[in-house]
């Protein structure tokens, strides 16, 4: 795409949000740092609660209770599809009544809403793809990936060394298996038949074709995870009292996934979540910012308008990052609305 924002261009008003975009300046409360600190916050929250003698005593009765197999399977399908309805819940809540205030202050796609039709469609579509893809993925993670890994359910639970490393493994994994998913995802062979639906609209809350990418990061990561784990206990004494990977790290990990894959599509802006620009924008362009980290978009050259465009609002505004993420927002704001008005689509 080689249209460049102009700072005197502003986003036509939608009958839909008058004025266009009122609560842009929100994206100032919510800086790159802020964002990516919530790897950190999670992973951290991970070792408190796994040190907590109340989840200890929960894994003891879970264990006794339920074989490793149905753990594997049926509690990872639940309380992962669990996290991610409940923020996409709370995104649509906010979108039809405007309500609660504290959360819907931080939209900043406000030009366009979502009516209650099209979100029971793509809710349909989204629990298809968990019941079609992502129970079957569990399935054959109970039943045929856990035990070749040998991933344990029981105690001890991981500590503080194989917490984060086992996630920051899991995140290159991630960069990896995402970004070249996600591109295969835009060749002519199957985006019109699986992906498309996904760039129907760049606010495509809860994506439909979320199952599929992270089916695909369910295989990049996991044989990841087994090599982290047979080098760490070889290289590591105390570390080779945790040989396989913990199911409670795989739960955590993928809940993660599924909270940052629900705000960087919902069209809002929260403090330390995930920031949704860099994703917009591939969402208007189709061919960069394919990958969640960007080192391999940058490796391959697919990010570079993006940084063009950030650099030049960057510098009409003496390098403030901020006030530049606004104003980008704000013209893709202005092309979704030409797009729309090209295609004679209501609004």
């Amino acid at each position: 795409m080689d249209a460049k924002p102009s700072s005197e261009t502003k986003p036509r008003a939608v009958k839909a949000w008058p004025g266009g975009i009122p609560n842009a300046r929100t994206v100032l409360e919510n800086t790159p740092v802020m964002a990516s600190a919530s790897i950190l916050i999670v992973q951290l929250l991970t070792i408190f609660i796994n040190k907590l003698p109340v989840t200890e005593r929960l894994y003891e009765r879970m264990n006794a209770t339920y074989s490793a197999e149905n753990i594997h399977i049926f509690g990872t399908f639940f309380i992962t599809a669990a996290a991610l309805w409940a923020p996409c819940l709370a995104f649509m809540y906010a979108d039809l009544t405007e309500r609660p205030k504290w959360l819907f202050k931080y939209k900043v796609q406000p030009w366009k809403r979502v009516g209650p039709k099209e979100y029971l469609k793509i809710c349909i579509i989204v629990l298809r793809n968990q019941i079609f893809v992502n129970f079957p993925m569990a399935i054959i993670m109970g039943k045929v990936i856990a035990p070749y890994r040998g991933m344990r359910t029981n105690l001890p639970l991981p500590g503080v060394v194989e917490t984060m490393g086992t996630w920051w493994f899991c995140l290159a994994c991630t960069e990896i298996g995402f970004f070249y998913v996600h591109r295969i995802l835009h060749s002519p062979i199957f985006y019109a038949r699986i992906h498309k639906k996904h760039h129907v609209r760049i606010y495509q809350l809860m994506s439909p074709s979320v199952a599929h990418v992270i089916a695909g990061i369910h295989r990049a990561s996991r044989p990841g995870i087994k090599l982290l784990y047979d080098a760490g206990a070889r290289t590591f004494k105390p570390y080779a009292r945790y040989p396989r990977a913990h199911w409670c790290l795989i739960v955590m990990y993928f809940c993660d996934l599924g909270i940052g894959s629900a705000c960087i599509h919902s069209g809002y802006n929260i403090p330390y979540f995930r920031r949704s620009l860099g994703h917009d924008y591939h969402h208007y362009s189709f061919n960069e910012n394919f990958g969640p980290l960007g080192i391999l978009d940058a490796l391959h050259g697919t990010s570079k308008n993006f940084k063009r465009i950030m650099k030049e609002a960057q510098a009409r505004h003496g390098g403030d990052y901020n006030k530049a993420s606004q104003e980008v927002l704000g013209q893709l704001a202005q092309w979704e609305v030409e797009k729309e008005e090209r295609e004679g689509k209501a609004i």
